[in-house]
């Protein structure tokens, strides 16, 4: 899941002090002087910044079987989780593998707070145990 990054909240956000170093001639070394800190904040480091911008990736597989029939009537659905992933947003689906590929389609569709992958006839072909895998795609949502 995302991490959700919080503001530093001080007394004085944007006060330093400078402090002279001895023997260099208009040097100085800078200190936070912020006064009363009401939130820590979020630390900026590159394992915080990659958990709250990258996007999540799920891989889920399943098994397509269906007689011959009509295009574009649902095969089979896998289910993807909960429609409501705190912080994140579905962002896509992508079709990784699948074996008789030329025999169905994904698209998604929410059903009772879920999220399907919704496998879907593309030709009146039969198909027999067919292997399919997708990859799920989500963002952190950003208000």
């Amino acid at each position: 899941m995302a991490l959700t990054l919080q503001d530093r909240i001080t007394e004085h956000p944007n006060r330093v002090m400078l402090t002279p170093v001895a023997g260099e001639e208009n040097v100085y070394d800078m200190t936070r002087h912020e006064g009363q800190v009401t939130r820590q904040g979020t630390q900026l480091n590159a394992a915080n910044l990659k958990a709250a911008f990258l996007p999540a990736y799920e891989e889920y597989s399943g098994t397509v079987t269906y007689e011959a029939g009509t295009v574009g009537t649902r095969a089979t659905a896998v289910a993807l989780g909960s429609s409501n992933k705190s912080g994140m947003m579905l962002a896509g689906i992508v079709l990784t593998s699948a074996s008789s590929a030329s025999s169905y389609s994904v698209q998604l569709y929410v059903s009772s707070g879920t999220i399907y992958a919704g496998i879907y006839r593309a030709s009146t072909a039969a198909v027999s145990n067919a292997s399919i895998s997708v990859r799920v795609t989500w963002l952190p949502q950003t208000s």
